[in-house]
């Protein structure tokens, strides 16, 4: 978790390219693959159940931080 999640599959994505390990490689794409359908998913649900619109609604979303005494929200997909 964090900011620097996507970061760090990245550098891990390339690293395996670099030793020739695609298919590792592969894996790591595909989970990162995986966590932006699973954002999406989210966006869609919470949409659909507010009757496919939010335009003039509030939506409040809660959260917690994936380690003590963290207020860090780059790259937060709530914002």
């Amino acid at each position: 978790g964090g900011a620097c999640y996507e970061t760090h599959i990245r550098n891990l994505i390339y690293l395996c390219r670099s030793f020739r390990l695609p298919q590792v490689a592969d894996y790591w794409q595909h989970v990162l693959t995986l966590n932006d359908y699973q954002k999406r998913r989210f966006a869609s649900t919470v949409v659909a159940s507010m009757f496919n619109t939010v335009s003039g609604k509030k939506l409040a979303v809660w959260g917690v931080a994936y380690k003590k005494n963290t207020d860090d929200t780059r790259d937060s997909p709530a914002f």
